[in-house]
């Protein structure tokens, strides 16, 4: 027989340690350091420091160095992906899988696409001309992998029938994936 009982909400351990520190962070105005951290949500400093290694590169969360301590606190940049829908130009992510993360309103209309027809699909898998183009290029691999630093300019990329200006940057996403960013112009 088993017995009743009281319905209990999930312990700390379950929740997800970068939403914890988050959270914690934005409570303080001067950051704190790995084992305040620790102390305060209740988990393991070597935890801590690879969520926060997390948020470091995913720019969630900057260190300082102040003494002989590192001090973190929330960042006071934009990520990506609050800037993303907002940029001047066509523009579509791309993550290290090669898949597209999101396509701005801009570059949907550039190639009269909706961004659910290729959000999440292998970018020489799409309809886009300009997808294929650039996956045939063989910087954008370079640019993912971190194997080049994105072009520092402008450059063209050509088809049989279209031509298009683009500059190619790597990125890291909010979830610490890296990959790119590719800017689109028609020439």
């Amino acid at each position: 027989m088993m017995e009743d009982r009281e319905q209990r909400p999930a312990p700390l351990e379950c929740e997800d340690g970068r939403t914890r520190i988050l959270n914690l962070l934005e409570e303080e105005t001067y950051g704190l350091s790995i084992s305040d951290i620790s102390r305060k949500i209740g988990l393991n400093r070597n935890s801590v420091a690879k969520y926060l290694n997390m948020l470091v590169v995913a720019g969630r969360v900057e260190m300082q160095v102040v003494g002989s301590a590192r001090v973190y606190r929330l960042t006071l940049r934009l990520p990506v992906s609050a800037i993303f829908p907002f940029l001047p130009d066509a523009a579509v992510s791309i993550g290290s899988d090669l898949r597209v993360r999101h396509a701005n309103a801009l570059f949907c209309t550039l190639f009269s696409l909706e961004e659910t027809s290729v959000a999440g699909m292998q970018i020489s898998e799409t309809s886009c001309v300009f997808l294929h183009l650039l996956a045939g290029s063989g910087d954008l691999k370079d640019v993912v992998r971190g194997t080049r630093g994105g072009n520092c300019a402008w450059h063209l990329l050509e088809g049989a029938r279209s031509r298009y200006f683009v500059w190619t940057v790597p990125a890291v996403f909010d979830d610490g994936d890296y990959g790119a960013i590719a800017v689109v112009r028609p020439e």
